[in-house]
């Protein structure tokens, strides 16, 4: 008997959730928008011209083109005169593929078979969902069968095909990294938050939020590339930034605690002799200063 072999399909792009699928009419409701959210936007202006800013970035998008507003980025809107009109297709999804990272700069033209797929999304949500008058999106009362994943698949496909088309143009070969250089990127963005943070009690969901990925997989990356937890590693970042404070400062151990972010001072002491040693007092009478 034949003996078949099993590839397990790992996603590139993998949408989770969608959050806003519509129209932006500039010459009504949406002459000026603004806003800043934790997803995803896709923008598509389908006639007129776009002024647009995403953070300090400034570009006018055209008729056909398409471009996406990374999460957490502020970001406004605005038709330009003389028609003052535009009409633009968005949409709002949670991804926390980081590959799209290479989209944050990115204001495209696109081909007819990428405009099918954009109205292939139109006319699904057409019959799958409706923003209410609260501008949330909600599932129409007959939604078509399999709307929600259509819509996902056609987003998916669009978006796995917008980036082979920037990985095709990328001579330099350094948008798309190696597994290894992103992993190892992915860590220093960490370890980076964790130093902005020192002194502030931040839970392992405000890291993930942070770094756009689920919990199970930021855990796992961090743990085989620095033979650490995430909290382990940020205690023990703690602990290094509670001995400069004793050596440099006249603060008491306490104090200390408090400052970086402990609500215990009996926790604090027992997590600072663990990664020194010793306790905080004896610490800083037994540690010569430079």
């Amino acid at each position: 008997m034949k003996t078949y072999l099993k590839h397990r399909i790992t996603n590139l792009v993998d949408i989770k959730e969608l959050m806003a699928i519509e129209y932006l009419d500039f010459a009504g409701k949406y002459a000026h928008y603004s806003e800043s959210h934790n997803f995803w936007e896709l923008c598509f202006v389908e006639n007129g011209k776009l002024n647009v800013r995403i953070g300090t970035r400034h570009f006018t998008a055209r008729k056909n083109q398409i471009f996406f507003v990374a999460p957490d980025s502020d970001h406004s809107y605005e038709a330009p005169p003389p028609k003052n009109s535009c009409k633009a297709f968005v949409v709002c999804f949670e991804c926390q593929s980081q590959v799209l990272r290479v989209l944050e700069k990115s204001c495209l033209d696109l081909r007819e078979d990428q405009i099918f797929l954009l109205r292939s999304i139109i006319e699904e949500a057409e019959h799958t969902f409706r923003m209410n008058d609260r501008d949330l999106l909600e599932i129409v009362e007959h939604p078509n069968l399999g709307g929600g994943q259509m819509i996902v698949l056609h987003l998916e496909h669009l978006l796995i095909d917008v980036l082979r088309e920037i990985s095709q143009n990328d001579t330099s070969g350094v948008i798309f990294l190696e597994k290894e250089n992103f992993h190892a990127g992915l860590v220093k963005g960490v370890l980076e938050y964790f130093q902005e943070h020192i002194r502030e009690k931040i839970s392992l969901d405000d890291v993930c939020r942070k770094m756009n990925y689920s919990r199970s997989f930021l855990c796992k990356i961090f743990k085989q590339q620095t033979g650490e937890s995430l909290l382990i590693c940020f205690n023990r970042m703690k602990i290094e930034e509670a001995k400069k404070l004793l050596l440099e400062t006249d603060l008491p151990a306490a104090k200390i605690s408090d400052l970086l972010g402990f609500t215990d001072a009996k926790y604090f002491n027992t997590l600072f002799k663990k990664f020194a040693g010793k306790p905080p007092v004896i610490f800083r009478d037994t540690t010569p200063t430079a």
